[in-house]
């Protein structure tokens, strides 16, 4: 019955112990989940890159990939990435936006197919320039009039999203020369406007900066706690291993404590 009883409290003892210890170690949150891994790497680098420790797993289930970064840090990569503009948004397949139903599409779908996607590989050139945070390409391409041998007279509007205090608008007449070498028909750079937005830095609120830290330190202290308690308890489990090894090991014979010890029989 002893040999019992040690054992189912060992056995709580251990379980405590692990769930404890699983509690005190749970200091990684994640940020941002359902990210393809070209997503996740840009948010990672973009994160080591400004002193903050971070991590990517697979999402549970195959959805896609998670970044994980310490709690504490959750103020700064939150600004870190707005700065940056990660991660970037994935868009819609065209074919999302026009299903393709019948065996064979319209005229108009086909031309809406392939207006998106020369705006979409337009957008991502420009994004690869120094100080895009965001861009967007919106072509307008009307249909050639049989009536006329003139070419239709296609415009193109370009808005481009910069970091905090990147100067790039002298960059304008590369932008144009980029979107009308990407754009049948469009030669004329007075059809083609560009706009430039500076995205403001992320400014946190110092009495929320400081509530935040405070909520940090009051977990922090949970967690020292909990691991104070885990190892409690690690500490009764030894020595109760070792008030019963006699029980456990089936040394009680001669010198447990389960009674006193017997006497040799003289038989002379």
């Amino acid at each position: 019955m002893a040999r019992q009883w040690v054992g189912k409290a060992a056995g709580r003892l251990a379980a405590l112990i692990l769930m404890i210890g699983l509690l005190a170690g749970c200091s990684r949150e994640m940020l941002y989940a359902h990210l393809d891994e070209q997503q996740a790497n840009d948010v990672v680098a973009a994160l080591l890159n400004s002193g903050i420790d971070a991590e990517k797993k697979p999402a549970e289930r195959g959805d896609g990939w998670q970044v994980l970064i310490d709690r504490r840090d959750m103020p700064a990569a939150v600004a870190a990435l707005r700065d940056a503009g990660l991660p970037h948004q994935g868009t819609d397949n065209i074919a999302q936006i026009f299903k393709k139903d019948g065996l064979v599409s319209s005229p108009l779908e086909d031309k809406q197919r392939f207006i998106y996607a020369r705006e979409q590989e337009l957008a991502h050139t420009l994004r690869q320039f120094d100080g895009v945070v965001d861009a967007s390409v919106y072509l307008s391409m009307p249909d050639r009039d049989p009536l006329s041998d003139k070419p239709p007279n296609g415009s193109a509007s370009v808005v481009i999203i910069t970091r905090p205090n990147a100067s790039i608008d002298s960059r304008a007449a590369d932008i144009k020369a980029a979107v009308m070498n990407g754009t049948e028909g469009l030669t004329d750079p007075t059809r083609v406007t560009v706009q430039f937005f500076q995205r403001a830095p992320y400014d946190t609120n110092p009495n929320a900066v400081r509530s935040a830290q405070a909520g940090m330190l009051r977990g922090d202290i949970a967690s020292w706690l909990l691991a104070g308690l885990a190892g409690l308890a690690v500490l009764l489990a030894a020595v109760l291993v070792w008030r019963n090894r006699s029980t456990l090991f089936g040394g009680g014979s001669g010198s447990g404590r389960g009674g006193p010890p017997m006497r040799m029989r003289d038989d002379r």
